[in-house]
């Protein structure tokens, strides 16, 4: 395929070659999934759920990683009323998206 010699060249996004003039921030299911270390099918359910804030592109979704980060990185409450920021330990609970929060909040403290 040759280039169309009449069109400006496009910089690509020094993380995302190939993909020329596309907003960093804005991901696909298959890069948040990457990120966050889960199947795409958790992510679409995550989404789906509003567990993590995303646009919905016909049959696809799209996801701005700063805010996909900003919600798993909130503090969430256990029962008893306590928040994670508490240091106790959490109770057994089960699901990617409870893995994917701890994960990105944990990673927060460590950057912090």
């Amino acid at each position: 395929m040759t280039a169309n010699p009449g069109a400006p060249a496009m910089p690509d996004h020094p993380d995302r070659p190939g993909r020329p003039g596309r907003d960093p921030d804005i991901l696909t299911t298959e890069e948040v999934a990457a990120r966050l270390g889960l199947s795409q099918q958790t992510v679409r359910r995550m989404a789906a759920a509003g567990q993590i804030p995303a646009l919905k592109a016909g049959k696809n979704f799209r996801y701005s990683w700063t805010a996909v980060l900003q919600v798993l990185r909130q503090p969430h409450p256990h029962p008893g009323g306590t928040t994670a920021d508490d240091h106790t330990p959490p109770p057994a609970r089960k699901g990617a998206g409870y893995r994917a929060q701890r994960r990105a909040h944990t990673n927060a403290e460590r950057t912090d």
